[in-house]
């Protein structure tokens, strides 16, 4: 055969095997004619139209509602610690008692000056009341009169002075005894029986209350037009709860506002009170903040799971009343870690698919396999 009529041949094989293999796809298959698709199973909710409150979340410090810090008000050494450490405390307790017994003594000066002042004036009365009718008669001269005049008022101020010198005494030896200012949670211990102390520099106690407590935040200034109310003496409404502690979770109302805009971070400090009455918050722990700053009212609302982020636009599956699925472009107007409101796309009423979005194409027929509330 010659290389022509091989390569003519080849040729012509190469055409019947091209055209067996068009037939073979374009011929229906027996096994797989008259099948429906398969169903793909999805699980569904429906979009509803509810309020929802816009929150802005951001981490926080909680602070105690007060706290002070006890200093001796005398010098003195402590003879007594009756506080326990850690442990609540009533306003009035008794925490700690000072040695008095110097004290007591100024006191017993101060009352026995005063005695001896007061007789002294009570016998310059006397003195000046005989003078006076004296000189009626002409006995005694104008002089002795106005010196004796002078002597009372004289004494009259010391017996003054003196009964100043034992208030004062009296006062210096209450210091003596350290109680607690205000009802709330004592510090640890910080002296003991024996320690020296000097006023307005030993530290006795350190005292919180925490009943109730604060929570200090930072709000960024965009925020500011919506946290209005507490410029105008009104509150909004709070909720912590922590990352470290799934049990808590407390609510309260944020009431004060600072004055200013910290430049440096272009915020503005917020802080909350909440009653505290089961002790959970402790003042430095770091909560979750969430403030509501204002309510979307009928928003429709759906799950976050319902969502598909294609770079910035998001899309849901919607299934329509012949069980297909149909793919919309909607337009969120907040969502949070479970819930999103939306703005535009969707009506109440409408199933969305929370689960088994990977095998479904838009126009799909789906089989729900059951529904969220």
């Amino acid at each position: 055969m010659t290389p022509s009529a091989k390569r003519r041949l080849s040729v012509a094989l190469i055409v019947l095997l091209a055209a067996a293999a068009l037939v073979r796809a374009l011929w229906p298959d027996d096994e797989n004619a008259g099948k429906k698709p398969q169903s793909v199973p999805v699980r569904v909710t429906q979009a509803i139209a509810q309020d929802y409150p816009l929150t802005f979340t951001t981490m926080g410090r909680v602070q105690p509602s007060e706290t002070v810090t006890l200093r001796a008000r005398v010098d003195g050494q402590v003879e007594q610690v009756l506080m326990q450490e850690g442990r609540p405390v009533k306003a009035g307790d008794v925490l700690i008692r000072l040695d008095a017994a110097e004290l007591k003594a100024r006191l017993t000066q101060a009352e026995a000056t005063l005695a001896r002042d007061e007789a002294q004036l009570a016998n310059a009365r006397t003195e000046f009341d005989r003078n006076e009718k004296l000189k009626e008669k002409n006995y005694v001269s104008d002089d002795m009169l106005r010196a004796s005049r002078t002597n009372v008022a004289s004494l009259s101020a010391a017996v003054k002075s003196a009964r100043a010198a034992v208030e004062n005494a009296r006062l210096q030896l209450s210091y003596s005894v350290v109680r607690a200012p205000f009802e709330g949670r004592i510090g640890a211990r910080l002296v003991s029986p024996g320690t020296a102390v000097r006023v307005n520099d030993t530290v006795l106690a350190v005292i919180n209350r925490v009943r109730p407590v604060q929570v200090a935040f930072a709000v960024p200034e965009k925020f500011l037009g919506q946290l209005q109310p507490l410029r105008e003496g009104r509150r909004m409404p709070v909720l912590i709860t922590a990352d470290n502690d799934a049990a808590l979770r407390a609510e309260g109302f944020a009431d004060f506002i600072d004055n200013t805009v910290d430049p440096a971070s272009g915020t503005i400090q917020v802080k909350a009170t909440f009653p505290n009455r089961d002790d959970r918050l402790t003042p430095g722990a770091l909560v979750r903040v969430s403030l509501a700053l204002d309510t979307l009212k009928g928003a429709i609302t759906i799950p976050v799971a319902a969502l598909q982020q294609d770079g910035e636009k998001a899309t849901v599956y919607v299934i329509d009343a012949e069980q297909k699925a149909r793919l919309r472009p909607v337009q969120v107007s907040d969502q949070r870690s479970d819930i999103a409101a939306i703005a535009a796309g969707l009506t109440a009423g409408e199933r969305v698919v929370v689960d088994g979005h990977l095998r479904l194409t838009p126009g799909a027929t789906v089989k729900v396999q059951g529904a969220q509330p």
